[in-house]
C-alpha cells in the first residue's frame, strides 16, 4: 500500500484481522480497538479474561504483545510502519493497554508478506512429536529479533529438559486437581464442532490432542466429584505423567523470561512468544505452550497457600524450588515445546471482527 489512508476502513479491517489470530489463554481473545486518526488503542476486555491463570492480567497482557507482533506483521507488507506506545508499570481499568502509531513507510516488506500467511495459519498443536533435534540454523532464527529486555533459552539437553519436564508434571498435578481452574477448564470445552462454531472462543474438542479418546475421556473427567475419585487413585498423576512425557519427546524447550513485572515487560514478552512462534510456524515445526507452571508460581510467590488447596503446599514448594534452580531471579513468561509431528488441520476458531472494535468511527 502506498500512500496508505490511515482512516479507511479497509486498512484497518485488514490489521484487525490478522492481529485477533494472536493467541490468549483458552482463546479467550480479550481485546478491543479503538482507531483515531492514524493509531489504534488496544484495551483489556477483562469479562473475556478472567482466569485463575490471568494473575495480575500478566497472561492477557501476553496475548496483547501478540496481537501487536500480529499488527506490525500485517503493517509491515502493506508498506506501513509501527511504533508502540507501552503504559505505565499498571495500568488504569478505564485506560488503553497500548496504542499503535500508523506511518508511511515506503514499499510492502516482502518478508512481511511471506511471515504473514504463518501470522494466519499458526496455531497450538498437542499432540505428540518425535523426539528430533532441530537444526541449528532453524533455532538461530528463533532468537535473530529480540525485543528489549526478553531473555530466550533454548533447552536441548535432556537432563535439563527433565528439570523441566519435572516442574511442568508438579504444575499439572495442582491444575488437575484445583476446583476452580478444573471449572474454568471444562466451562472452556467445546464438545463438537457446532458448539465451537456457535461460541467462537474457547477449547475445541478435536483440538485438545487425544485423538478419538478426547470426547469421552473429558465427558469422564468434567465432573469435579469424579475426579476427585480418580485422584485418590492417583488418577492426576497419570495425567500429569501424559504431559511429562509430552515434553521429554520434544525436540527443544524454548523458555522465554523477562526481568522485572511491569505491564509494558509483559507486552514485549508477548511480542517474542509470538515471533518465536511464528518463525516455528514458517519452518513447519509444531509448537505448544506450557505456562502453567510459571503463573501457579508467581501466584504461589505473591499470595502463598491461600487460594490453593492444602493438599498443594507440597506441589507447589517443589515446583518453586526447581524453577529457581532453572530460572533464578527472572520471571518466567513463557515456556514452549517445539518439535516436529502431525500438523494441525487448521487455526482456531475466532469471533467476528465487528466483536473487537470498541468504536468504529473516529473520536474527536
Amino acid at each position: 500500500m502506498t500512500d496508505p489512508t490511515f482512516r479507511d476502513d479497509a486498512f484497518r479491517r485488514a490489521i484487525v484481522a490478522s492481529a485477533i489470530r494472536a493467541p490468549s489463554g483458552d482463546n479467550c481473545q480479550p481485546w478491543r480497538f479503538r482507531f483515531v486518526s492514524d493509531r489504534v488503542e488496544i484495551g483489556l476486555v477483562r469479562e473475556r479474561s478472567q482466569s485463575f491463570f490471568d494473575y495480575r492480567d500478566r497472561a492477557s497482557l501476553l496475548s496483547i504483545g501478540a496481537m501487536i507482533e500480529n499488527m506490525r506483521v500485517q503493517a509491515a507488507c502493506l508498506g506501513v510502519d509501527v511504533s508502540v506506545s507501552y503504559p505505565d508499570v499498571e495500568f488504569a481499568k478505564d485506560r488503553s493497554v497500548a496504542s499503535v502509531l500508523f506511518r508511511d513507510g515506503s514499499v510492502a516488506d516482502q518478508h512481511a508478506c511471506e511471515r504473514l500467511s504463518a501470522v494466519r495459519s499458526r496455531t497450538v498443536n498437542r499432540r505428540p512429536y518425535l523426539p528430533t533435534r532441530i537444526d541449528a540454523g532453524k533455532q538461530r532464527e528463533w532468537t535473530a529479533n529480540r525485543c528489549e529486555g526478553v531473555d530466550i533459552a533454548i533447552v536441548e539437553d535432556r537432563a535439563t529438559m527433565a528439570k523441566w519436564a519435572r516442574v511442568i508434571y508438579l504444575a499439572d498435578r495442582v491444575r488437575w486437581t484445583h476446583p476452580i481452574i478444573h471449572r474454568e477448564l471444562f466451562s472452556c470445552i467445546r464438545f463438537s464442532r457446532r458448539d465451537a462454531q456457535r461460541e467462537r472462543t474457547g477449547l475445541e474438542i478435536e483440538r485438545l490432542g487425544a485423538g478419538l479418546l478426547a470426547v469421552p475421556l473429558m465427558r469422564l473427567l468434567g465432573s469435579w466429584s469424579r475426579m476427585t475419585r480418580l485422584t485418590r487413585l492417583g488418577g492426576d498423576a497419570a495425567l500429569a505423567n501424559h504431559t511429562r512425557m509430552m515434553v521429554l519427546c520434544a525436540g527443544a524447550l524454548v523458555i522465554v523470561t523477562i526481568g522485572t513485572q511491569d505491564a509494558a515487560q509483559w507486552i514485549r514478552a508477548g511480542e517474542q512468544v509470538q515471533r518465536l512462534w511464528v518463525t516455528a510456524q514458517q519452518q513447519g515445526l509444531c509448537v505448544q505452550p506450557l505456562p502453567v507452571a510459571l503463573y501457579l508460581d508467581q501466584r504461589f510467590h505473591s499470595e502463598g497457600i491461600s487460594h490453593f488447596e492444602p493438599s498443594h503446599a507440597s506441589l507447589l514448594t517443589e515446583m518453586r524450588r526447581g524453577l529457581a534452580a532453572l530460572i533464578g531471579e527472572r520471571v518466567g513468561a513463557m515456556i514452549y515445546r517445539v518439535g516436529v509431528g502431525p500438523r494441525m488441520r487448521d487455526a482456531a476458531i475466532r469471533l467476528p471482527e465487528k466483536s473487537f472494535y470498541h468504536r468504529q468511527t473516529e473520536v474527536a
